[in-house]
């Protein structure tokens, strides 16, 4: 796999969850905690891992 494709894992993982967040405000699922948290921790992941392949990848 490529260095950009890495590189884009973690924003996909974050475009994921705010989809994920946008679906489930429209369809109605805000009540539960679970729904929104599940969708929080990915965008969480996605950042995470976009940092550090970001900062793996970087000649200092």
């Amino acid at each position: 796999m490529s260095n950009r494709m890495k590189q884009l894992i973690g924003v996909a993982l974050v475009m994921a969850g705010a989809l994920f967040l946008i679906i489930a405000y429209l369809v109605g699922w805000t009540s539960s905690n679970l729904v929104l948290l599940s969708g929080l921790l990915i965008i969480i992941i996605g950042v995470i891992l976009h940092v550090k392949l970001t900062k793996s990848s970087d000649k200092y």
